[in-house]
């Protein structure tokens, strides 16, 4: 759930946003038998690039300045493809197969939490208390140590 569904009359919880300077485009690509079997990640200069292993292919995050899919999709598709190999040479042959943009979901990164995580009759664990970048799975780790 977004943490800022959750602020205003109905709930009286209000959100403290820090904000996040990018957002993650996700896609997959097909792995093959010579791949790590362990995840993956290149830096540059403002650009990560992370391949998860999902057994029959990666799933792959590409990290985008904060609100920039608009300016990415006008470059196009062949541009994109083209920033992820100078990242990782290795995929060259697989980025072909990203054919159509509706392949590619944006995922956009909040960081933010309630200042009070509860009322009477409701009780706010997770993302719904505190929506946390996607880098390092620091998300699942907080949601745990907030339950607990």
């Amino acid at each position: 759930m977004d943490g800022t569904q959750l602020s205003g009359p109905r709930t009286n919880l209000k959100v403290q946003d820090f904000g996040a300077p990018m957002d993650v485009l996700w896609f997959k690509l097909t792995r093959q038998f010579s791949d790590a079997k362990d995840p993956v990640a290149w830096f540059d200069t403002g650009r990560i690039f992370i391949m998860l292993n999902r057994s029959g292919y990666w799933q792959c995050g590409f990290v985008i300045p904060k609100g920039s899919l608009r300016q990415i999709r006008e470059r196009g598709l062949t541009t994109l493809r083209d920033d992820i190999v100078k990242l990782a040479p290795f995929v060259a042959g697989r980025v072909g197969k990203l054919q159509d943009w509706e392949e590619i979901k944006l995922l956009t990164v909040q960081v933010d939490r309630l200042r009070q995580w509860y009322r009477p009759g409701l009780l706010c664990l997770g993302d719904a208390a505190h929506a946390m970048s996607p880098i390092g799975g620091v998300g699942i780790n907080l949601a745990i140590q907030g339950a607990v």
